[in-house]
């Protein structure tokens, strides 16, 4: 098959059936953020196994042959649905109705807002990952979705549920506290659930809080596979996520929107598009990195999402950021996250005035610019082994002007380390 017929055949979705007041109404800000690795990098899915680095086929491989609409019926199951998707030749960045899902060959990053339902897709999204990956079945991906999916995932045989996520090599579930926990769905509604229904599929996950119980925390489930888990960890990963909250009113301004002027599903969706890539020109994000494959929505009456993927430069490796806005009065929020692994080190004022962020200070301080929320937590996971005892700690001593440090808490995991920091005006 030719690149461009596997194409065709990956991008076969319409997104005429999108009903543009499906994106109205206020959500929770926090999301949810799960993240599946079945393999440690693309040389070691099957397919590529024997291949050397320099061989690696340019094509989709992985997960990334697995068909758009093939995802979008296991987002059904989450309560979401695709606005659009940017590609490079690493991955595929899904900008979603809540949020965002990154799709590389070996491992698969969803994020999702509001009263979503993410873990519900698990299920489905092991069964793809499965067939995709390690061809031991045909699975029938037109199913449609059950009503009861929640009481049968929660009562989904152990065994079953194991043997499901037999083929993933880590698994990572994370969320901030949410502002209105009493508003989630299904499992959502407590992290015990949470955890009981990921505990089902893996007997060595273990589930961490990380900050004030009686304020804000962050939440972390991990897993990794007894069987195909030898000390190696993932190489070179690292997620820098800020979390936002109680933004300044000027900023929220800028993420308030006029309804579509059109009854036109396609014209309003390019609209909202291009509206949001004025924006995203006008507060700053657009230049956070040179050359980025820019993908940006605004929501009306209000909110905003992008995905931005950013080739490798002098200071950086390659990597995605995206960023997510809710700016409802007394419950604004915005996230912004990235893997693109940036140096630590304190700023120059050379590193300041430079057009492009160079290190994780930097991007730090442009994030918080755009912004200015009354509070923040900063997180930053990285993969041990990979980067020396050094790397990060700079980062502990942090400081941002006007803004007082409440806490400062170091986490040593297996093959993993966590800085969780939190500021207030």
């Amino acid at each position: 098959m030719s690149a461009a017929a596997a194409e065709e055949q990956w991008d076969d979705t319409d997104t005429r059936n999108l009903d543009m007041s499906d994106l109205a109404g206020p959500f929770e800000g926090p999301e949810k953020l799960l993240e599946i690795w079945f393999a440690p990098s693309v040389q070691d899915l099957p397919e590529c196994a024997s291949l050397q680095v320099d061989d690696l086929p340019t094509k989709r491989t992985g997960l990334r042959r697995v068909p758009k609409s093939t995802w979008e019926q296991m987002l059904e199951l989450v309560k979401c649905k695709t606005l659009s998707v940017e590609s490079n030749a690493e991955m595929d960045a899904y900008l979603l109705s809540e949020s965002s899902m990154f799709v590389f060959p070996h491992k698969l990053i969803l994020k999702t807002c509001g009263t979503t339902t993410l873990l519900l897709g698990l299920e489905r999204l092991l069964r793809i990952a499965t067939t995709a990956l390690f061809d031991d079945e045909h699975v029938p991906y037109g199913s449609s979705v059950s009503s009861t999916h929640l009481d049968a995932a929660l009562a989904l045989c152990t065994t079953e549920a194991r043997q499901l996520a037999a083929h993933v090599y880590r698994c990572f579930y994370s969320r901030k506290s949410f502002m209105f926990p009493e508003k989630q769905k299904g499992p959502h509604r407590d992290w015990m659930l949470e955890t009981a229904l990921l505990d089902r599929y893996f007997a060595s996950g273990s589930a961490y809080t990380v900050g004030r119980m009686n304020g804000n925390h962050w939440l972390l489930y991990m897993a990794c596979n007894d069987r195909r888990t030898t000390h190696t960890v993932p190489s070179n990963d690292m997620t820098l996520e800020i979390l936002m909250t109680e933004l300044a009113p000027d900023a929220c301004a800028h993420f308030a929107f006029d309804a579509p002027s059109t009854p036109n599903v396609d014209k309003a969706l390019r609209d909202a598009h291009a509206l949001g890539a004025g924006v995203s020109r006008r507060i700053g994000l657009a230049s956070l990195f040179p050359s980025m494959q820019l993908d940006a929505f605004a929501f009306e009456p209000c909110g905003y999402s992008a995905n931005a993927l950013v080739p490798a430069a002098e200071a950086h490796a390659g990597g995605y950021w995206t960023v997510h806005v809710t700016p409802e009065q007394g419950s604004s929020y915005a996230s912004f996250e990235t893997n693109i692994a940036l140096e630590c080190d304190t700023p120059t004022a050379s590193d300041r005035a430079a057009r492009y962020a160079t290190n994780a200070h930097t991007l730090t301080e442009r994030v918080l610019g755009v912004f200015r929320p009354r509070s923040f937590t900063l997180t930053l996971f990285v993969s041990a082994e990979e980067h020396s005892d050094t790397y990060g700690v700079p980062l502990r001593t942090l400081e941002i002007d006007g803004y007082r440090k409440r806490d400062q808490i170091v986490y040593e995991f297996e093959g993993y380390k966590l800085l969780f920091l939190s500021f207030q005006l």
